[in-house]
Formats: C-alpha cells, structure tokens, sequence
C-alpha cells in the first residue's frame, strides 16, 4: 500500500508519506531518509488508519529528524559513484575482506558488491557476504568494523551477546564507540 499525505492531513509540509506494508515488521515503524522522503512499514493485521495517526502523533519527531539529516548528510551529487577504476576500488573490498577473514580465522561461501540504499552490508544463512560499495566512502577503519561484522555474522547469525562480544574483542574493545561513529554516516547520499 503507498499513500501521499497532504500537508492537511499529516501535519508533515508537504513531504511524501509513504506506507509499506511489512509481513516481517511487528510494529509501526517511521524511516526519514535524505530528501525529506518519510516511509512508515505498517505491520500485517494493523489499519491505515492507525499507521497515519501514529505519522500524526510524531510530526515533531519526523520534523526534526528531516532537519538533522539536511544538516548532516550533504546533498546528492550529480555524479554517480562509479567511475573508471570501480573495479580496482571494489577489489581495494574483497582483498580486504580476504585478509580479515585469514586474519581473524572466518570463512566465508561466496562475496558480492551492491549499490544498497540501507545497509552496509548483510552476511546470508549460507555464509555469502553482500558489501555495499558505498563503503568505500568510509574511513578505512569504519570499513574494517563493517567487513568483520558480517564475518561474525558466519558465527553467530543474530545479534546475540556472543555476536557483540566475539565482534567486541575483533575490533579490540571498541564496538560501542564504532556504532556511534557509524550512525553520522549513510549507506547511500
């Protein structure tokens, strides 16, 4: 389902509201991307109607939110990433993600490069690992933390504590100050 709310009826000046529905998603969830661009999944067995009052309950939350990330991710350029040497740059990638698997002792099945819009990257049940190339816009240590979180991804499949603390002592003590550092970033601007 996708709906545009009027600035009227969302209280949101005129940004698009658009309504997914999500088998997967067990609660209303509101993403504010770059753009002003507002998307809420609406969990199977709840209304429209509750998804749009929650949207109206939290205008302020989603005001601000489209504030702060004007200020902090820059604007789109007109350029796209790929350039002549991409091949070269994603090969900088899986020679990373070789050494730190050998490094670190992992295994891995198969390893890809997407241009994804939300993630940096995704480990599958079966051990292939999906890089986002926008990773190559992050600072090489913000790089290494994404690379060695999918790879103990091929040991813990969750976010357990045994996934955080095996990835704790990976990146030497330092997963929360990483986390925070990760979040003034997004996958694709």
């Amino acid at each position: 389902m996708s709906t545009k709310l009027t600035a009227e009826s969302s209280g949101i000046s005129q940004q698009q509201v658009e309504y997914v529905r999500s088998l997967r998603a067990k609660y209303v969830r509101i993403t504010v991307r770059p753009g002003g661009i507002v998307r809420v999944s609406v969990p199977r067995g709840c209304s429209l109607r509750y998804a749009e009052e929650f949207v109206r309950s939290k205008q302020a939350w989603i005001a601000k939110t489209i504030k702060h990330i004007e200020t902090i991710v820059p604007r789109r350029r007109e350029t796209p990433l790929v350039s002549e040497d991409l091949i070269a740059r994603q090969d900088v990638l899986f020679s990373r993600l070789k050494e730190l698997a050998r490094q670190h002792g992992f295994s891995y099945r198969r390893a890809g490069i997407r241009n994804q819009k939300s993630r940096w990257g995704s480990c599958s049940s079966r051990n292939n690992i999906s890089l986002n190339i926008h990773l190559l816009k992050l600072p090489q240590h913000l790089q290494d933390y994404v690379i060695l979180h999918e790879l103990t991804h091929t040991e813990h499949k969750n976010h357990s504590k045994d996934f955080w603390a095996r990835l704790d002592g990976l990146v030497g003590g330092k997963v929360k100050a990483l986390r925070k550092e990760m979040r003034k970033y997004r996958p694709k601007v």
